[in-house]
């Protein structure tokens, strides 16, 4: 547990009337339980028996997508939440939706931003987007997929793909985006960050810093929070920071540090989209006990 909040955020996820799934992610993630403690399986066990979660299992195509975007579903819909509940790719919902995702990568390793609201056949036409690739690909990376080659293809993609602005774009909207920070510039980041192919002085780095400099305030004031997956916040930049090699002492993780600290609420919890949120808590303190 971080040593410096303002109060204990345990009580908060462990109220009565938290999902089940939230009080086994926080013995898991949090606290740091085993899998095989009675305690970890009896809130599993609840979480898998739950509504919510066979809600979710039976909107799944048999071909492993949802009723929403073909990719987009992995942030705020059905193949998110089942990662936010700590499913992994054992289980099978999550594993064929996985799956499926790869289905929509272009030749060249990226993905393309659904067009309208329909599913799309991957069109090299189009192009990728910075957005969505950094997001599927940090997911399956998540999921185990960090040696897949087809992983490795999309973050070829975006090593090459930085530009001269420091940050990455999709090619749709770069004469008015130059580089996105909404979304694409900081999950790019994570991504090559968290696959170790970028260092503290790497070129990538020292540009992409420079856009992170210039929106420093923006980040800290409200991380462009739209939604979890168009998001730019100190919880996504923090632990690219720190799997780059930096340290508290560099000014960028000391000021999102104490920022983070600041925002915790007196029940204990984090707001995301100006609403307590506890996958988001469950996010924040993960970051900031990440960094020591």
């Amino acid at each position: 547990m971080v040593h410096d909040l303002k109060c204990d955020p345990i009580p908060y996820l462990f109220a009565s009337r938290r999902p089940a799934w939230v009080k086994y992610q926080t013995l898991v993630k949090i606290i740091g339980k085993s899998e095989d403690d009675p305690e970890v399986i009896h809130w599993q066990e609840k979480r898998d028996t739950s509504a919510a979660v066979a809600r979710l299992r039976a909107k799944q195509a048999p071909d492993g997508s949802f009723p929403c975007f073909p990719w987009m579903h992995i942030h705020k819909y059905h193949f998110h939440q089942m990662l936010e509940m700590g499913f992994g790719l054992e289980d099978a919902t999550v594993r064929l939706s996985a799956e499926n995702l790869l289905n929509y990568q272009l030749p060249d390793g990226g993905y393309m931003h659904p067009v309208g609201r329909r599913v799309n056949v991957p069109n090299p036409e189009v192009g990728w987007a910075a957005c969505v690739t950094g997001y599927v690909t940090y997911a399956l990376m998540q999921l185990g997929f960090k040696d897949d080659h087809r992983v490795a293809a999309a973050l070829n993609v975006m090593m090459r793909k930085q530009r001269d602005t420091g940050g990455w774009s999709c090619n749709t909207y770069v004469e008015n985006a130059p580089y996105c920070i909404l979304s694409g510039t900081p999950w790019v980041f994570r991504c090559l960050a968290e696959a170790g192919m970028i260092g503290k002085r790497s070129r990538i780095t020292e540009r992409a810093l420079e856009v992170f400099n210039r929106h420093k305030q923006k980040i800290i004031r409200h991380g462009y929070q739209d939604d979890h997956y168009y998001r730019c916040d100190e919880t996504l930049l923090l632990p690219s920071l720190y799997a780059i090699g930096f340290t508290k002492r560099h000014h960028l993780i000391r000021d999102f540090r104490r920022s983070l600290i600041e925002k915790q609420q007196p029940d204990g919890s984090w707001l995301f989209c100006r609403k307590p949120s506890p996958w988001y808590t469950i996010e924040v303190i993960q970051s900031l006990r990440d960094m020591g």
